[in-house]
């Protein structure tokens, strides 16, 4: 499976890890899938980043967990 097409698979709106080649991590929903990248909202709305698919080495849904205080 290409990563285009495991892209296109997550759920509408969902929030997505985004891992880079060079180490990176973005947080976001994606916007649109381009020939040659990918744009992702910030997962507060407030702008969008284009990432280039060469440079994404993994992509995987946001799982938030309850922060446990003792």
């Amino acid at each position: 499976m290409s990563l285009r097409d495991q892209l296109e698979t997550f759920p509408a709106d969902s929030p997505l890890l985004v891992f880079t080649t060079l180490g990176h991590v973005y947080v976001g929903t994606i916007v649109n899938i381009e020939e040659e990248g990918v744009r992702l909202a910030r997962y507060d709305g407030s702008a969008t980043i284009v990432l280039n698919l060469n440079d994404v080495s993994g992509v995987r849904l946001l799982t938030e967990e309850p922060e446990v205080r003792r």
